[in-house]
Order: structure tokens, then sequence, then C-alpha cells
């Protein structure tokens, strides 16, 4: 009787242990898929969607139709009033690199994050102005926040082109020209609308990851739980938001962009797990374009004033040479993409589109540096 009752008892722990670890577990699921269900910026916490005024900018705003019938708050910005610290360090690199051709470019679209998508944009905004761009923020959350859970530019890059619509009827002219400037969330959104919406003529992807997946499992510690945690967290995505985390893979719609956009892929966020300089080299590497570009920070490595750095994506007769930009620091970065849209972007809306697509090699998609 007494080895029957240990038994029992030995059966009741591992039970409780049982519910105890597999409770533990989904509450550790949770924890980790909250921040990609709802990625908060809490530098704005308290703050409303819309300021009322931003330095050196002058803004317009309204509302359109978003994909899923709701409202989405947007604002035009233009440079005006006395100029912020951004707009006085970019207007001085130009005072000595003046950029002429930027009049052809009409509004820029600019996208960083989810949540206070207008007020995370407006650094980025400023520094565009500065050299006369007009640019367009918008709310990706929706108006009021009414979009509960994010899909990681997955469904929200649906609202570009009605905010296209918008901001070309507001405008007056049969065909404006857009360009675009994401950074972080708002690279991989752009990077997927730019894909099916013609009217881009040019994009600037900073800082966007592959793919959403290698972003999360690159933040998870090693172990040989982390498959269960991953499939777990992707049943509780999946039945939260409707997708699984695996379904936004930014890299996927890079190859299907248009060889006529130029695409620049910048790297500025070191060390980052969520996206790392190999993120952009699989980014670039999957590209159409037969204007892309990528540029990453000088790092030790690099000879003292160099400004690109030779490298060989792949092995053997697959591989690919590529000729990286260097940019000093992230302070410099936003004159340099000025300049860039001045060149290859105006030179694209200048030249008459070629209707062949030209495919690089996808056959690999492994980047061995």
């Amino acid at each position: 009787m007494r080895g029957r009752g240990t038994r029992r008892f030995l059966m009741c722990i591992a039970l409780v242990a049982a519910v105890w670890g597999g409770v533990s577990t989904w509450f550790y699921v949770n924890d980790l898929a909250q921040p990609v269900l709802k990625p908060l910026n809490q530098s704005y916490e308290g703050y409303t969607n819309v300021p009322r005024k931003a330095p050196g900018l002058r803004m317009e705003p309204f509302t359109f139709t978003g994909w899923d019938g709701g409202e989405v708050q947007a604002v035009i910005a233009v440079k005006d009033g006395e100029e912020s610290s951004r707009q006085l360090s970019v207007i001085g690199d130009l005072m000595h690199n003046p950029v002429e051709r930027l009049h052809q470019i009409d509004y820029v679209l600019v996208c960083v994050d989810w949540d206070h998508g207008i007020r995370s944009a407006l650094p980025v905004a400023e520094s565009l102005t500065a050299a006369g761009l007009t640019c367009v923020l918008w709310e990706p959350r929706g108006k009021d926040d009414r979009r509960p859970y994010c899909t990681h530019g997955l469904k929200e890059c649906r609202d570009v082109p009605m905010l296209i619509d918008a901001v070309t009827a507001r405008s007056g002219k049969k065909n404006p020209v857009f360009a675009a400037v994401g950074q972080g969330y708002g690279a991989g959104l752009l990077l997927q609308a730019a894909a099916t919406e013609p009217r881009i003529r040019g994009l600037v992807s900073i800082d966007a990851y592959a793919s959403l997946r290698q972003s999360v499992e690159r933040t998870m510690p090693e172990g040989i739980l982390r498959p269960v945690v991953m499939w777990l967290m992707d049943q509780r995505i999946r039945r939260t938001a409707g997708m699984e985390s695996f379904d936004v893979a930014p890299v996927e719609q890079a190859a299907d962009m248009d060889r006529n956009v130029p695409v620049l892929v910048v790297n500025l966020a070191q060390d980052n797990p969520v996206s790392n300089f190999k993120d952009a080299l699989t980014i670039y590497r999957r590209l159409s374009s037969d204007q892309r570009a990528v540029w990453t920070l000088r790092n030790d490595s690099d000879p003292a004033g160099a400004t690109h750095r030779e490298m060989t994506l792949g092995r053997g007769r697959r591989g690919l040479s590529v000729s990286v930009g260097l940019l000093a620091d992230e302070d410099s970065a936003m004159s340099s993409i000025v300049h860039w849209i001045n060149e290859r972007v105006v030179d694209a809306v200048e030249a008459p589109r070629v209707s062949d697509p030209a495919r690089p090699d996808l056959t690999s998609s492994n980047i061995r540096l």
C-alpha cells in the first residue's frame, strides 16, 4: 500500500509540475507576443496622435479612409518658421553641396512607427523638409488608435494607395511624383507597399528587418524549447491579429519591386537584434531594382575616411560583388539620403520606364560575410 501511495503522490507532483510549467510557458509566450502585437512607442505616451505644431514645420492635417474602412489621420508637412536643429544640420550641408532637382519630387511618404506614427516620423520629416521636400505622415494605427493590433505592415501597407489617392486629390495635380522614406517598422511597411504601388518612384529603407520571425527569434534565448515557444507565439499572434509572425517578410516583397524604382537600403542600428547589417544585405540582394544601393556606418575595421566597403555576398559563381556605402555617423545620414534622392530618384523620374523585368539571382538566400 505504501508503494502505491508513493506512486500516486509522485504522479500528483508530476501533474502539478506539468500544469505549472504549461501555465508559466503560456504567460512567457504572452509576454513575448505582446510587444509584437502592440509595439507601443513609450516616448510619446500620453501625447495626442496629431501634434498642433512641430519645430520648423507647418502641418496641414487631414483624414482618409483606410483599407479597413476606418478613418486614418495624416498630415502634410513643409518647412516653415524658425529652423530646428535637424533642419539647420541639413541646410548647412546643402550650402556646400546643393541639390537642384528635388522640386521634381512632389511628396515624400514618411513612416517610422505603428504607434504615434506622425510624431515618430517628425524627426525624419524635419530633415527632409530642410531640403525643400514636402512630407506626408500618417497614423498606421488608425484614427484614435482604432486598430488594436499591429500586423507589421502586412495589412497596414494597404493604406498607402488610399493615402496617395487622398494626397493626389488635395494636390490638384494629375500625377504628382511620390517617393518614400521608412525607418524600422515603417521601412518594412513601405517595402511591402512599394512592391505593388507603382506611384512610389523611389524608396529609402532604414533599418528594416528581413523577416519578422527571424527578428523575434534573435531576441529569444537559444535552447531546445525555442521552436516550441515560437510555435506557441505563432498560435497566439494568429488568433489575436489574424497573422503568423513569419507571414511578414519584407525581403520577399523586395524581390517584387519594379526594376525602375531606385531603392536605398540603410543600416544605422548597430548590434540591434531586431534589424542589423545582415538584414540590410539580405534585402539588398533580393531587390530587382536597376538602381539599388546599400549603406551602413563606417566602423573600426574600415580604413580612416573610407567611403565604401567592397564585399562579396555568397560564394562561387553565385557570389554577388557589392560596394557598400559608408556613412561617417548617424547625424550625416539624412543629408546623404537627401543627395541620393536628388540624384537617383530624380534620374528615375526623368528616365523612360523599362518594362522588361531584370531579376537578380534569387536562388540562395544565405549570406556569408
